[in-house]
């Protein structure tokens, strides 16, 4: 920093700073000098997303301005170029980058229903859907499921519990997808939502099939989630397409 910028940063005590206190204002200034382009990028992205929303409608009709497939090629962009100890600042903050610029295009709204390990379930959305996003607790995982079947936000809802909700999305909520899942490799609850089926996320493909078996029949590696009655609700890493007779009802980035 030069004794004028020094100066213009601290105007009166500027001539009485020790070098460790020049030092530190030198930085204190720079950092001041990065957040003005900060704002000033994240204001001018904040724009483009609005205008960006006016263009995303499905052409099959109404459903949520989520996009899981862009933001996942996103994401991945911004980690491989990252420094690795900055990966997991820069996954969280473009978490929240992405959810504000959704929000542009209409608040996004969240229904969880979690019975168990709610406070795990809530925490996944809110890293998921950032600060952004509406998000509540709601008691039936049904009416979650309606409303997500209106287009206008998604349901995260819980499988490991009784309650055989995810059935339904082979019968009367076939227009929903799963698109994402919290709690780790062997998910806890689901993201649910009216989602255009090419905007998928790339990854495990979300099964439920009749017999007790993930139903891919190609030999590839599948995981148990959930059974009921002889349905199963399982993760796949068969290449399936959502609506076809192997009961995919959506994927798992």
């Amino acid at each position: 920093m030069t004794a004028s910028s020094l100066k213009q940063a601290w105007p009166e005590a500027a001539p009485h700073l020790t070098p460790e206190q020049q030092a530190l204002a030198a930085l204190r200034a720079e950092i001041d000098r990065i957040d003005d382009q900060i704002l000033a990028l994240f204001e001018q992205r904040l724009a483009v997303a609005s205008v960006v929303g006016r263009a995303k409608d499905a052409p099959s009709g109404a459903h949520t301005k989520l996009r899981p497939d862009r933001e996942q090629t996103v994401q991945a962009q911004m980690l491989s170029k990252c420094a690795p100890e900055n990966a997991e600042a820069v996954e969280h903050l473009w978490r929240e980058i992405v959810g504000w610029g959704l929000a542009r295009q209409g608040r996004l709204q969240v229904q969880v229903w979690a019975p168990i390990e709610p406070t795990r379930a809530f925490d996944g959305a809110r890293l998921r859907f950032g600060a952004a996003a509406d998000i509540r607790m709601v008691r039936d995982p049904r009416k979650a499921l309606a409303f997500a079947a209106e287009g206008r936000g998604v349901a995260v809802l819980a499988v490991n519990t009784d309650d055989a909700w995810w059935m339904g999305l082979r019968r009367e909520w076939s227009m929903l997808s799963v698109f994402d899942g919290y709690g780790g490799d062997t998910p806890t609850s689901l993201a649910v939502g009216k989602i255009d089926p090419p905007a998928l996320p790339k990854g495990r493909r979300v099964v439920v099939t009749a017999g007790g078996d993930a139903g891919d029949g190609g030999g590839a590696r599948r995981w148990g989630l959930n059974t009921h009655h002889g349905w199963t609700l399982a993760l796949t890493d068969a290449r399936l397409s959502p609506g076809e007779a192997e009961g995919c009802v959506g994927a798992i980035g």
